[in-house]
């Protein structure tokens, strides 16, 4: 009798268990696909974190210093609006870094201003601090003066309320230049009928 039950117990055949083993291959290929997406979604993730984190830490040193002055400049909007800053890390394929990368303070014969330009150049055209993934990723910082009456080097506008309003503008484009980070902001006014900045 036991004999019996023991020869009805058949075993798997060679097709079944092809099959099996190719419905498993295809489930951790799956598995494996879907860890690399989520590790990429984490790096660009991280890459966002950090690109906020350098936007605001620009806003935050020109407002920090924005009644410092030189013998040339009035204020640091005013020598803003004169000197564009602007990162190519990423223009050329190589991606390699400029020669003030990491250089964040300088000499003792700089000026604040040019100090203040020192350190973003070496932050934000290093890759050790964002990375770049093409040539279209852009790291720029621009001031717009805006004069409520005609003035040279000033854009008029009427209706604001000061005489002059000066605005930043930080972009940083992530991920081949299609995730675009913007930030503005107001880095300075002077008040209408009065002659310092407050």
């Amino acid at each position: 009798m036991n004999f019996r039950k023991k020869k009805n117990i058949l075993g798997l055949s060679l097709l079944e268990a092809l099959v099996s083993t190719a419905i498993i291959g295809i489930g951790f290929v799956a598995i494996l696909q879907m860890t690399n997406y989520s590790v990429q979604s984490m790096q660009t993730s991280g890459e966002r974190t950090k690109a906020n984190f350098l936007t605001n830490l620009v806003a935050e040193d020109v407002l920090s210093s924005r009644k410092s002055s030189t013998a040339s400049h009035s204020n640091f909007s005013n020598y803003l609006v004169s000197n564009d800053f602007d990162a190519d890390v990423c223009s050329t394929k190589t991606g390699s870094s400029s020669t003030d990368s990491g250089k964040v303070y300088g000499s003792t014969e700089e000026n604040t201003h040019a100090m203040k330009m020192r350190k973003w150049q070496a932050i934000l055209n290093n890759k050790n601090y964002l990375r770049c993934k093409g040539q279209k990723e852009i790291r720029k910082f621009k001031v717009y003066k805006i004069c409520r009456f005609a003035v040279s080097g000033c854009m008029q506008n009427t209706s604001i309320q000061d005489e002059e309003l000066y605005i930043g503008r930080v972009q940083i484009n992530l991920n081949e230049g299609k995730k675009r980070k913007y930030l503005y902001f107001q880095t300075d006014y002077k008040i209408l009928g009065k002659n310092t900045s407050e």
